[in-house]
């Protein structure tokens, strides 16, 4: 007879609790269709799918979400209904995670009815837009987050430059003037001092130098000169090349005083740019009338 196999069948269909996320096993869906679970399963089987679903149900109903997901994934293990994953993408909705909900739709869309593809489809493409407003607002998060970083990092190594100076500083000022600092400033020192002789010594052998009207008388074409003032003609002549190799000499030594300076000078590590050298130099010089000095400057 019919009937005994048509109840057989009937009873190999296991219905389960119904549910507001969607996915409700043993209740009809809006394609007319009733979710089943696998025949070839045990009973024991089914009672424990059955028995998790609606246990996610009630989480679910309560607003534990993380607990109705674990359930519903168990009960999908046991029973393979795959609108087990419309109820899951709900609850992944619900948690603010668009991604995974999109995920569990979609394997949902691939066995679903075709009179319900529009509606899922609508679900897909809203779940999609709101994840490309996600991914560009965290990309700019994210590049907001960078830029603060990269303030902050600029910042915290100008403080560390700033302090590293500072200890630099009070480590020299501590350690006292160098060997190479001393011998500069005494070279500085001797020299200007010898400048200093050199000029006075040619301003006083201008001044004692007898001039040419009183030491000497012109007959005819011949310049007579009186042998009485040819001593202070020649010991101002002489004051006079002790006075410009004085000036000329304390000179030389005052710009290798300075050199040495510049030399024992440490330079700033910290500036990652360095500025072009100035290549500036004091040269002493003598003429046929007299020396000085020329500060030359390429460029």
């Amino acid at each position: 007879m019919r009937p005994p196999l048509l109840c057989l069948l009937i009873g190999l269909i296991i219905p389960l609790a119904p549910t507001d996320a969607g996915a409700t096993l043993g209740a009809q869906s809006s394609a007319g269709q009733v979710p089943r679970i696998a025949l070839r399963i045990t009973k024991k089987q089914r009672r424990e799918a059955k028995r998790l679903f609606n246990q996610a149900h009630l989480a679910y109903r309560r607003g534990d979400y993380e607990e109705a997901i674990l359930k519903w994934e168990q009960s999908y293990e046991l029973s393979k209904e795959p609108l087990i994953f419309e109820s899951i993408a709900n609850a992944f909705e619900r948690l603010g995670d668009p991604e995974r909900a999109l995920e569990n739709l979609s394997k949902w869309r691939k066995t679903a009815p075709r009179r319900e593809h529009k509606s899922l489809d609508s679900r897909i493409e809203n779940l999609e837009s709101r994840i490309a407003r996600l991914v560009e607002e965290r990309q700019l998060k994210q590049a907001e987050e960078a830029e603060r970083e990269r303030v902050e990092a600029e910042r915290l190594a100008r403080e560390r430059d700033a302090q590293q100076q500072q200890d630099d500083e009070a480590e020299r000022a501590a350690a006292g003037p160098s060997t190479m600092e001393i011998l500069g400033w005494s070279l500085v020192g001797g020299g200007g001092a010898a400048e200093v002789a050199g000029v006075v010594t040619d301003i006083v052998a201008a001044v004692t130098r007898p001039s040419e009207d009183d030491a000497c008388s012109a007959q005819g074409d011949l310049l007579l000169c009186r042998d009485a003032m040819r001593d202070d003609i020649e010991s101002s002549n002489q004051l006079a090349i002790v006075g410009d190799i004085l000036w000329i000499a304390g000179a030389a030594i005052a710009t290798g005083g300075v050199v040495v300076l510049l030399t024992a000078v440490e330079p700033d590590t910290t500036e990652t740019e360095q500025a072009p050298e100035l290549d500036a130099r004091l040269v002493p010089f003598v003429g046929p009338s007299g020396g000085g000095l020329l500060f030359t400057v390429p460029f």
